[in-house]
């Protein structure tokens, strides 16, 4: 809870020059202001790797990629305004009816405040190096920053796998045991702990439903839904998709040892190379959101964001 206090007031300096929504069409209409406001917030939701390296505690929020966004598209001085706000845009067709979320989330994901502190999905590996570029000028340029000079960028590969491990030496997970679940039954990160073959049909009710059957505890994320051995149903839709399965806030579950939230599962974080993918995401099994763990990507999807580092330039 008190990790959700901390990212509501970080963004809440963004939230105050962003977004007036639309009611009805969703369309924000945006009164940028100076920077200067946040940069105190963005040095304070750093977290040291070593020395001169930092990364963010979060994954990057929908709230913030929409202030970046629309600061690109409010630049029309910018002879390259055209090409860059194309590399910026957030693909919304990666919330296909098709797949196993919900429709308001697929719908609004991006422009609704109650995704605000979601993490930013649909997004290029391009548009994540043009933000983390944006956000150094930003930086650089205030009078309220901390160090005189910074680099934001994507991390490469190893300092990720450094970070994620937070100190701890050979570690499957970034919380250090080797489970997914604390000794309450309680998830440990956003996986999928409930998959699409956990949906069946009830022919008694004529419904799609979880089952949970003969479990130690019953636990969809980290909400109980259920006691000791005991079988239990949820109604999941008229079309048998599966509600459960989808992004949570950007400060949700457990931090590592050095405060960063997410850093397995939730959404799998791009990296310096170009195609890979780390920690795993809310679509992948217990076994895929390892320190270790490594996907591949070549497009935008649902279940692909990134957390910015920060290199110390000049103290």
């Amino acid at each position: 809870m008190k990790a959700i206090i901390k990212i509501s007031i970080l963004f809440c300096f963004l939230a105050a020059q962003l977004t007036i929504i639309s009611a009805q069409n969703m369309t924000p209409y945006v009164k940028m202001k100076r920077y200067k406001t946040y940069v105190k917030e963005i040095d304070k939701s750093l977290s040291q790797v070593h020395d001169s390296l930092y990364a963010s505690k979060y994954e990057l929020s929908n709230l913030l990629y929409r202030v970046f966004f629309f600061s690109i598209e409010q630049d029309l001085k910018n002879p390259h305004h055209t090409e860059l706000l194309k590399i910026a845009t957030v693909d919304s067709n990666v919330w296909s009816p098709k797949l196993d979320v919900n429709e308001p989330m697929t719908r609004f994901y991006f422009r609704h405040p109650a995704y605000n502190d979601y993490p930013v999905v649909g997004v290029s590996h391009e548009a994540a190096k043009l933000f983390c570029t944006w956000l150094t000028d930003k930086y650089n340029s205030s009078p309220k920053r901390k160090f005189k000079k910074v680099l934001f960028r994507l991390p490469t590969e190893k300092e990720w796998e450094l970070a994620a491990g937070g100190g701890r030496q050979n570690a499957d997970y970034p919380w250090g045991g080797p489970y997914l679940r604390n000794s309450e039954g309680r998830a440990l990160c956003n996986y999928q702990s409930i998959g699409d073959e956990n949906i069946i049909y009830d022919s008694l009710t004529n419904k799609f439903v979880v089952e949970f059957t003969n479990t130690p505890y019953a636990y969809y994320k980290n909400y109980f839904v259920g006691y000791k051995n005991s079988r239990y149903t949820y109604d999941t839709s008229s079309s048998g998709q599966n509600i459960f399965a989808a992004t949570e806030p950007v400060a949700s579950y457990f931090a590592n040892n050095i405060g960063l939230y997410n850093i397995a599962g939730n959404v799998a974080e791009m990296v310096n190379e170009k195609g890979i993918s780390r920690g795993g995401s809310w679509k992948s099994p217990g076994g895929e959101v390892q320190i270790k763990s490594r996907a591949f990507y070549s497009k935008p999807t649902n279940d692909l964001g990134f957390r910015f580092f920060m290199e110390i330039m000049e103290k």
